[in-house]
């Protein structure tokens, strides 16, 4: 996290100190009180015992399967894919707090994204009008309008047409007073000879992006008909500050209340196949901005809803990249059924022809994720050849291996004996051969799963001295009062092992004196560490009293003396030592004494 975009101290501590953590999280899952702490599955990967633990004292959360973990700020930050300074404003409004003025570094940080966002909005409007209201736009709302999209549509997506122009979008920029650096900066410019720069989008339908909260973060285009060649015919917004593909998708900010009340979505391929799916009455409609998905739009997904339905066109339904991203939904949790769609036709296509009755009869009969693995591995294979047969049995015992569920197992076994022609006895013997092969290695990993998910239940069989060194730490992060005793009692050199680490980045004299802070530790952590932070604040026991802390301290203290001492009895049995060397070893001894009587 930049440095600059932080507010004050004072006022983040009064922001986390009006915030209910556990309020905060409920809003995106279900927690159970368990003592003085509260569970629930974690939303930031698929689980099916809780392991996710949020501690109200500290406002501290930790995943005891992933490793997530943090405070208030944190987790609005990797729940909602925002920025520091966005997490703090919103949590600000949810608590009615008004913010800060800030510095004008900080100022200048935040000023660049809010002109991002201004600088698209503004080019959105910019290209909307050149289609709706110019003769330039003419050709391009001609193309629409023969897709069977009607102004209302139009307006509801907010789409444009780009100019075959060379410098339409960026006169009309500059004369807004969006500077060149800007411009460039949103990917809206690419740079000629000379160092002149010209629109990046010519001659396109431009159909805007927008993250999930409503804000215009990016563009996509398609190309029209044209004697010039203006590259692909699909072109896209460049990463930015604010626009990250892997992170979005398309139609969200319409689509998500529609998703949460139907508890499923609906993925689909191209902006035109959304538009036409909202028109007809889908409107928990998306698109993955691309066949490869990914784990961050998966973890979006999963927020608003438990099932996806995949409306890919036949030839990228079937292709390794979308099938790979179809697995990651599935491993977050996500049912997943496919919509099993005709040769050459898509989404936009079936519904502008056939209507929504008949994109519903696809909808209802779509295929679980093996079932539509099982017709990939036959789709055009000739099954009476021997060594394609074999080919495709290998294919499939592998496949259905990995089913866990017995039952579910012995459906698949049939369903795939019946379009194969492979008995199904000799397939089921086949399979169940390679579970049993394949079941220690997945009952290792488990258990290393199971291990890490229950790792707070563990927290009784470490040793009383990790106990402590952990106790301690945690008092010394989340009570300043106690801090600067702590540290005159103990030094990082009473600590051993991930608990000695942190000691080491604690134990400074500028932390000392000054207040600890999550969004301060993650600049200089590595994400293990990081991790093992927010699990001790996490399972602090918030009931010691400052005396006992106190005494928990000298014992550590007192350990270490006690194996100092130990030492130095040992080197002073030696026969070979020098005088010297014997003087300074039996200062440290009366010093070591000496702190052990003064703690008495």
């Amino acid at each position: 996290m930049d440095k600059l975009t932080r507010y004050s101290d004072e006022f983040i501590d009064e922001l986390k100190e009006n915030v209910d953590i556990v309020d905060l999280i409920s809003d995106y899952l279900e927690l159970k009180k368990t003592g003085n702490r509260y569970k629930g599955l974690c939303p930031f990967h698929s689980e099916k015992t809780p392991s996710f633990f949020v501690n109200p004292d500290n406002n501290f959360y930790h995943c005891f399967g992933c490793g997530a973990g943090g405070d208030s700020i944190n987790f609005v930050m990797e729940i909602e894919n925002l920025t520091f300074i966005e997490s703090v404003k919103m949590l600000a409004e949810r608590s009615g707090m008004e913010l800060p003025d800030m510095t004008n570094q900080q100022r200048q940080v935040y000023k660049e994204r809010e002109e991002l966002f201004s600088l698209n909005k503004l080019a959105a409007r910019f290209y909307n009008y050149l289609l709706t209201e110019t003769n330039m736009g003419e050709k391009a709302l001609k193309y629409l309008n023969d897709r069977g999209f009607t102004k209302k549509d139009i307006n509801k997506f907010n789409l444009g047409y780009a100019a075959d122009e060379w410098q339409l979008l960026l006169n009309f920029l500059k004369k807004k007073n969006f500077s060149l650096h800007l411009i460039k900066k949103a990917g809206l410019i690419s740079e000629g000879k000379n160092n002149s720069y010209y629109d990046k989008f010519r001659n396109r339908v431009m159909f805007p992006i927008f993250n999930n909260r409503g804000e215009v973060i990016a563009f996509g285009g398609r190309i029209l008909e044209s004697e010039d060649n203006y590259g692909p015919k699909y072109l896209n917004s460049p990463e930015t500050k604010i626009f990250s593909k892997k992170k979005n998708l398309y139609g969200l900010h319409l689509a998500k209340d529609s998703i949460r009340k139907a508890n499923s979505c609906i993925i689909m391929e191209g902006y035109t196949d959304v538009i036409q799916a909202h028109k007809n009455g889908f409107e928990n409609s998306i698109a993955s901005l691309g066949t490869a998905f990914t784990e961050e739009q998966a973890k979006l997904i999963k927020r608003y809803a438990e099932n996806a339905y995949i409306a890919y066109d036949a030839d990228t339904a079937g292709n390794k990249a979308t099938l790979r991203g179809l697995d990651i939904l599935n491993e977050l949790g996500i049912n997943v059924k496919v919509i099993e769609l005709e040769e050459g036709s898509d989404p936009d296509q079936l519904l502008k022809q056939e209507g929504p009755n008949v994109f519903n009869d696809y909808l209802e009969k779509a295929v679980s994720l093996i079932d539509f693995k099982i017709n990939m591995i036959v789709k055009d294979k000739n099954l009476s050849e021997p060594g394609s047969r074999k080919k495709i049995l290998r294919s499939i015992i592998e496949l259905l291996s990995e089913v866990e569920d017995d039952l579910e197992r012995e459906i698949y076994i049939e369903r795939a004996a019946l379009k194969t022609n492979f008995k199904e006895n000799v397939l089921a013997q086949e399979v169940e051969k390679e579970f049993k092969k394949n079941r220690n290695n997945k009952s290792n990993r488990e258990n290393k799963n199971r291990q890490k998910e229950k790792k707070f239940d563990l927290y009784s069989q470490l040793s009383y001295y990790q106990k402590v060194e952990e106790e301690i730490l945690a008092h010394f992060i989340s009570n300043p009062s106690l801090r600067e005793e702590l540290a005159n009692r103990i030094s990082k050199n009473d600590f051993n092992g991930r608990t000695a680490q942190l000691a080491e980045h604690l134990f400074t004299g500028p932390v000392i004196s000054n207040s600890i802070r999550f969004e301060k530790v993650k600049e200089g952590l590595e994400e293990e560490l990081l991790s093992y932070w927010s699990e001790i604040l996490v399972k602090q026991d918030n009931s010691l009293n400052r005396d006992r802390i106190l005494e928990l301290a000298d014992y550590l203290s007192s350990k270490r003396v006690a194996k100092n001492k130990e030492k130095l009895c040992r080197l002073l049995s030696k026969k070979e030592l020098s005088l010297d060397k014997l003087n300074r070893i039996l200062l440290t001894f009366y010093s070591l004494n000496y702190n052990i009587e003064r703690r008495d």
